[in-house]
């Protein structure tokens, strides 16, 4: 299973660009999805997160798949941190992603990462 996503992954890398269409097929994504879940530690799921995002473009629907794979409120931001820039359709992404985070703590770390990355954001 992770050598299809993996190869997927590897062609994406060749037209990588500015996120402005899917590129990971939603066949791809949950080969991938179900790799992360897959992962016992928070940390491994973190890695390869970021890993299999690096070179692709997901829609915020995807986003918030993967983020409903980590247990932790603070690990859902820290994938934040470097995976809303590759949401191709980020117009929703505050109120699709707030419902992530119940726990005071999860939602002010949650409100500043929002903060800091509207503000980066607006043109």
């Amino acid at each position: 299973m992770r050598g299809l996503w993996v190869l997927a992954l590897g062609i994406g890398g060749v037209f990588a660009q500015r996120c402005v269409v899917a590129t990971m097929s939603e066949v791809d994504f949950n080969y991938f999805r179900l790799e992360v879940a897959s992962q016992s530690i928070e940390s491994s799921r973190i890695a390869l997160i970021r890993t299999g995002l690096e070179d692709q473009c997901i829609s915020l629907a995807q986003l918030r798949d993967l983020l409903w794979t980590l247990e932790h409120e603070s690990s859902r931001v820290e994938v934040l941190r470097f995976a809303a820039d590759k949401v191709y359709n980020p117009g929703d992404l505050y109120e699709e992603l707030l419902p992530l985070f119940a726990t005071e703590s999860g939602r002010k770390e949650f409100e500043r990462w929002w903060q800091s990355w509207s503000k980066k954001h607006k043109k």
